[in-house]
């Protein structure tokens, strides 16, 4: 069976290096050479397994073997510094999350505007920048970091990807479903004051709002496309307590927990609750 051969975009990433360097590197080395515009192979470069794909949207491009991870040439690439922007990229998250994780475990602390590098961080490779355009410090990291099992581990929570091993939350709670346990993830890296499976009460009526926030009086409630008719009962239940006694209420459905940064900070801004 012949090699699978991959792009030289997707090879950077494969190897978690920036795609431009690598292009840079792979011309340096002989192996490509820009005609017209365009990125060619050289004799060496097909000497060393590079290849023409035509594809039907993106047209022709040079793909490689993957075993080409481990040619000597590839060792040269530097170990360029990563913004948060960079790491997100890498595992998905907006820079954003990432910067409250790396918050959360001690490696950088708020600044008027943007970050601070601490101690801590400096230990794994944290190096302090300011923008020359605006002023505002921020931080950058070793690829290293990519590796570390804290960071990872902070990862794994955010995403959900954990609860499969733990219910533990990074705020200490016990989640009861994947859903509630992505939720709680969020709001505690996003500072936001809550409550969870919190009892409302109003002239002898009860509910429990799955989470509340005290400072604006607003529950959230997480709710399934496979709700049973039990579970159909409660909501209709909640959402007449909530209009009848004047608390807002936002709904998170299942189907959607995968936009929850974007949905639920939109959301909390609609209610005056700005999201850093």
């Amino acid at each position: 069976m012949s090699e699978k051969h991959i792009s030289t975009t997707a090879l950077a990433r494969q190897i978690r290096k920036e795609s431009k360097e690598l292009f840079i590197l792979l011309a340096q080395g002989g192996w490509i050479v820009k005609v017209d515009n365009h990125w060619q192979l050289t004799e060496k470069g097909k000497f060393e397994g590079g290849i023409y794909i035509n594809h039907p949207k993106y047209g022709e491009y040079i793909a490689w073997p993957e075993s080409v991870q481990d040619h000597p040439l590839l060792r040269l690439l530097p170990e360029a510094p990563l913004s948060a922007t960079h790491l997100g990229n890498k595992v998905d998250l907006p820079a954003r999350l990432i910067n409250l994780l790396l918050a959360e475990s001690g490696w950088i602390k708020r600044h008027i505007r943007g970050w601070l590098v601490t101690a801590r961080g400096k230990t794994i490779g944290g190096e302090q920048h300011t923008s020359e355009q605006s002023g505002i410090p921020f931080a950058t990291w070793p690829e290293t970091l990519l590796d570390n099992p804290i960071f990872l581990a902070s990862i794994a929570q955010l995403k959900g990807d954990s609860f499969f091993s733990s219910h533990k939350t990074l705020s200490g709670q016990i989640a009861e479903t994947h859903s509630g346990f992505v939720v709680e993830n969020w709001l505690y890296l996003a500072n936001v004051h809550h409550a969870c499976n919190y009892s409302l009460t109003v002239d002898s009526e009860t509910v429990v709002a799955d989470f509340f926030l005290p400072d604006l009086q607003i529950a959230i409630d997480i709710w399934g496309a496979a709700d049973d008719a039990a579970s159909l009962v409660d909501k209709l239940c909640k959402q007449d307590f909530y209009k009848k006694h004047g608390y807002e209420y936002i709904e998170i459905h299942d189907e959607t927990i995968v936009q929850l940064d974007e949905l639920l900070a939109k959301q909390l801004l609609g209610f005056g609750l700005a999201v850093y």
